[in-house]
């Protein structure tokens, strides 16, 4: 059997490359813009400065890719997904799917950002899986009228939950 290669961090030259051709995302029908920001967090409340944060949803043809500031601020414009059943018939409440790349991360962290107050949070199949005591890491605050704040925390007592995928 061939040597496989080990895991390696994402280093710090992760940007390269990367900013070019992204950008807000393309809007669906029957929404309206929204704006999410927040922090990247290390375990101990620290922003990490050279993050990449991206957002994506079912039924949008682009990906929304945003770069942390040095204290681990980030800012999207995008739109807000309906909710939507599956061919299952599963329920999914509005939601974004979230990646995260950083230094230090070995691979990919991968999330999702819920609205607040969406009637069909609570029939989310992947929201209710979740511990109860673990779901609100997954919701972000409203802040104002279309404005949202989700801060990711990567590790540590209010670590975001991250799915294995």
């Amino acid at each position: 059997m061939a040597d496989l290669t080990p895991y390696q961090t994402v280093g710090p030259y992760l940007h390269i490359g990367l900013r070019e051709g992204r950008g807000p995302m393309s809007a669906p029908t029957l929404t309206a813009p929204i704006v999410i920001s927040g922090r990247l967090l290390d375990g101990a409340g620290a922003g990490i400065g050279d993050g990449v944060v991206e957002f994506w949803a079912k039924g949008f043809d682009a990906i929304g890719r945003v770069w942390t500031e040095a204290n681990g601020s980030y800012r999207l414009t995008t739109w807000k997904p309906l909710p939507r059943t599956d061919a299952n018939g599963s329920m999914h409440a509005p939601h974004l799917a979230v990646r995260v790349l950083a230094r230090g991360i070995l691979t990919q962290y991968i999330s999702r950002v819920y609205f607040p107050d969406e009637t069909t949070n609570d029939r989310d199949l992947i929201l209710g899986a979740v511990p109860v005591n673990r779901r609100d890491t997954l919701i972000a605050a409203a802040i104002a009228d279309a404005e949202y704040r989700f801060d990711i925390v990567v590790q540590g007592v209010r670590e975001t939950v991250f799915f294995a995928v």
